[in-house]
């Protein structure tokens, strides 16, 4: 793996076809190369926007090389300091293939981001501050370790639960991801897990197995985690009413916001506002 020097931009030169790890703050937008690469961005303090989503310093995320058009990391903070990390072209296919985990289950793990906490994201603080090259190196294989084992999970459990024809476990995960996109459109609006399963072409009830062991979430908690992402990216953004918020955001009832949202990012909807306000006034 090489360590990439301190620059507010990535390129195709810079990068090459290796596994690199670049650490920095974006003083600038700056554009993923497309070799291919599995890139892994984890903000290390402030927040970031790439793949049209806000990431934060409490989560991380995957880009999948199979799906990955022209991205751009934009930094959302004066303080952002991220990590990405580029997983070289065939480096971790070769090494699924010889666990027997088919390529194409490498594209669930693509634009989720992922709640910090777990092992990976202990592995991406650690490399960001290591200097050893060889201590890099071990960290670097291990970060490489759980992303084959989530892959075997996920592919162990979608495997499970498919027919034993192999034309509909490989077509098992572009289903996936189109009801993933078709959540993604509409979680504003009243949406079921019969709704994404009628348009996917699946019974409600295999379906909505087959999703929460693709992703790791129902649908229901997807669409909640995409509608808090969004009133936190709104509370950010404006001094709008909470209230307001909330009913823009889906929610009827505002205590049962305010008791969502403080689950999920720590605090109130009212106290993440002032503290937004109070940072960006300092």
């Amino acid at each position: 793996m090489i360590r990439l020097p301190h620059m507010p931009f990535l390129t195709a030169e810079t990068v090459s076809p290796l596994n690199a790890l670049w650490v920095g703050t974006p003083e600038k937008p700056f554009t993923l190369p497309t070799l291919g690469h599995l890139f892994i961005i984890c903000p290390l303090q402030g927040a970031v926007s790439v793949a049209n989503r806000r990431i934060s310093s409490d989560q991380y995320l995957y880009l999948n090389p199979q799906l990955l058009p022209p991205y751009t990391i934009q930094s959302l903070s004066l303080d952002t300091r991220v990590l990405v990390l580029c997983v070289s072209p065939g480096f971790v296919t070769h090494m699924a293939e010889f666990l027997e985990i088919p390529a194409v289950f490498s594209q669930l793990l693509h634009e989720i981001p992922l709640p910090k906490g777990d092992t990976m994201s202990d592995l991406l603080h650690m490399l960001a501050d290591v200097d050893d090259l060889d201590e890099a190196d071990d960290l670097f294989l291990d970060a490489v370790g759980q992303v084959l084992q989530l892959l075997r999970l996920r592919h162990s459990a979608v495997t499970s639960l498919a027919d034993n024809k192999k034309s509909t476990q490989a077509d098992l995960v572009p289903r996936l991801l189109q009801a993933r996109q078709f959540i993604e459109a509409r979680y504003l609006d009243p949406i079921k897990t019969a709704d994404v399963a009628e348009h996917v072409a699946l019974s409600e009830y295999h379906f909505a197995r087959l999703f929460k062991s693709a992703f790791e979430l129902t649908v229901h908690q997807y669409v909640i985690r995409l509608r808090l992402d969004e009133a936190r990216h709104r509370l950010e953004l404006s001094n709008q009413r909470v209230t307001d918020i909330a009913l823009d955001v889906g929610y009827n009832s505002l205590s049962a916001f305010i008791t969502a949202f403080r689950k999920y990012c720590g605090v109130s909807p009212s106290m993440y506002q002032e503290q937004m306000v109070n940072a960006g006034t300092k």
